[in-house]
């Protein structure tokens, strides 16, 4: 079956590309692109992830239970990134202001 096909659309414009996980082939495109393009897209579609979550019949208390550990997580990790976020802009202040005074203790010698 081939997906692939050939299009003299504007650069970035493929309306058959809209319509789900559809790649066109581009001009002078080479087929390893296309194939690239293709595997982004249903990556990103999270279609995989859903596929793998209806295989088996999940229970909706441990489905809340589930969510719910992976929400405290994602909070936890963003709490964590925000923090080290604060410290890398304390050291950079830090930095900034040895430097002045430095540059103050040059001008006063």
């Amino acid at each position: 079956m081939s997906v692939i096909k050939e299009a003299s659309y504007h650069k970035h414009f493929y309306p058959e590309e809209h319509t789900g996980i559809c790649v066109v082939k581009r001009k002078g495109e080479s087929t390893e692109n296309v194939i690239r393009r293709f595997k982004k897209k249903y990556s990103k579609s999270d279609l995989v992830k859903e596929l793998r979550e209806k295989m088996f019949y999940e229970k909706p208390g441990d489905k809340k239970r589930r969510k719910r550990k992976q929400n405290i997580r994602t909070l936890q990790q963003e709490s964590k990134k925000e923090l080290e976020n604060r410290q890398q802009y304390k050291k950079s202040l830090r930095a900034r202001l040895n430097k002045q005074i430095k540059k103050g203790n040059q001008r006063n010698d």
